[in-house]
């Protein structure tokens, strides 16, 4: 842990920081209809991918012969939002959307977009795509129509301070399930699913590792466990490197950032042994693109060597590397993790590993939205009187009434699958669902905690 006035330091620095976003991203957003922009683009990416790929696009331009050109880089929110926000649009203007690509977030609603018809296809130049395989461990990694392209690889795992640990004897965790152990109670960071794609990925996985039932039971105790729900991904990882929490599910390059600035001896990350997958960012041109060539060209130079290159390489290593910021994610070409791999901070390939879970990318993709209803509505939402109730029976027996109370929940995965796929599109029965669902889970929280305090 730091010292108090280290930490108060910080955090203060962190706020500015977080407020000045905030700031800009209202200014950027009013203003973006009066700046003149060659190409737009929609993404969660943080701004040192922006940067990146906005200066390393035109370097690749000019080699060509070609006139720089000026992104638009479109920002209104985690990808959760950026989903809301085009099935929105394209319900107004189904011709197009005034966006040329989407760029960013995890397969799941690429899938569900395209089987929308939202994409223009995109063919790439067999020379790049011939580097990327079809899948990995059952993960598409673009669309046999070019509809969509994997543009890196994310990994999701646990990143955990060392310090906190060894103060409190807590155990180093190493796969999802502990982090739903009784020791950690009010010690696990958590971000609400429902504001960032790779945030739900996480869940998700939880659910197909060990099944559905088994799944949310691991995911009530964790969000028991939990100090609380922040609203962005990349706030999670900053608590565990100030102390304020000893452990969390974060993605691959948030983890690597964190430890970066706060060494490993302090913070260490884990991959949960064949339970985990890699997923890709993926990139898309959206149908009724604007720019539609600027769009393809994109697309090539991001699935290109030199893009690659990018997203892997620590900067200012070799030509062709981050100049300010480094993006630390897996590329999707599987020779550049041996051609590149002393300039990079992963040292693993998922291309050769042996064991894994096969993700079921069709499920994940089907019961997205009603998900993260399902798990915002019973363990956010309701949070203090779901930590209130887990802290008073996390220590009792599995057959207990009152923990298996706690772990009754409302829907099985056939249920949830079903509805997903026909009721949950009506706003009025998803609404009224939505409400059932929080009031069931308040009545039973209240009665556990009414129950115990009584004995």
């Amino acid at each position: 842990m730091l010292p108090p006035p280290l930490k108060r330091a910080l955090h203060a620095a962190l706020a500015l920081l977080s407020a000045a976003a905030v700031a800009w991203g209202v200014i950027y957003l009013g203003a973006r209809h009066s700046v003149r922009a060659d190409l737009v683009i929609i993404t969660p990416h943080w701004e040192g991918i922006r940067i990146e790929f906005e200066r390393a696009f035109n370097e690749w331009r000019s080699a060509h012969n070609l006139p720089p050109v000026k992104i638009d880089w479109l920002d209104v929110g985690g990808t959760s939002d950026i989903v809301k926000f085009i099935n929105s649009e394209f319900q107004k203007r189904s011709h197009g959307i005034d966006i040329d690509l989407f760029f960013g977030g995890g397969v799941d609603p690429y899938i569900t977009f395209a089987e929308k018809g939202f994409f223009a296809p995109v063919e790439l130049p067999a020379a790049i795509l011939s580097n990327i395989p079809p899948d990995l461990l059952g993960v598409p990694l673009y669309d046999p129509r070019g509809l969509w392209y994997g543009a890196a690889l994310s990994g999701f795992g646990i990143l955990y301070n060392n310090v906190v640990l060894s103060r409190f004897n807590l155990p180093q965790p190493a796969t999802w399930s502990d982090l739903a152990d009784p020791r950690f109670y009010s010690w696990i960071g958590a971000t609400d699913l429902r504001k960032s794609g790779s945030v739900h990925m996480m869940y998700e996985i939880i659910l197909q590792v060990y099944g559905f039932e088994r799944g949310m039971q691991v995911i009530a105790a964790v969000s028991g466990n939990a100090r609380g729900f922040s609203q962005s991904a990349s706030s999670m990882p900053k608590d565990v490197m100030l102390g304020d929490v000893a452990a969390g599910p974060v993605i691959d390059v948030y983890a690597w950032n964190a430890i970066a600035i706060a060494g490993p001896e302090r913070l260490s990350f884990v991959l949960p042994q064949a339970a985990t997958v890699v997923n890709p960012d993926a990139i898309a041109m959206l149908r009724g693109a604007p720019h539609p060539q600027l769009a393809r060209e994109f697309i090539s130079f991001v699935l290109s060597e030199d893009g690659q290159k990018l997203w892997m390489l620590r900067k200012n290593t070799i030509p062709g590397a981050p100049l300010e910021y480094e993006l630390n994610k897996m590329p999707v070409w599987p020779s550049l993790f041996q051609k590149y791999q002393q300039y990079v901070v992963f040292k693993d390939s998922p291309f050769l590993w042996r064991d894994g879970i096969r993700y079921d990318t069709a499920k994940g993709s089907a019961r997205w939205s009603i998900l993260n209803d399902y798990i915002g509505t019973l363990f956010i939402d309701a949070h203090a009187e779901c930590s209130r109730a887990w802290r008073a029976i996390m220590l009792r027996p599995e057959n207990d009434p009152l923990r298996q109370m706690f772990f009754a929940h409302p829907l099985t995965e056939d249920q949830m699958l079903a509805a997903a796929t026909n009721e949950y599109r009506d706003p009025a029965w998803r609404a009224r669902t939505v409400t059932e669902w929080a009031n069931d889970a308040r009545r039973r929280y209240a009665h556990i905690i009414r129950v115990t305090r009584s004995k």
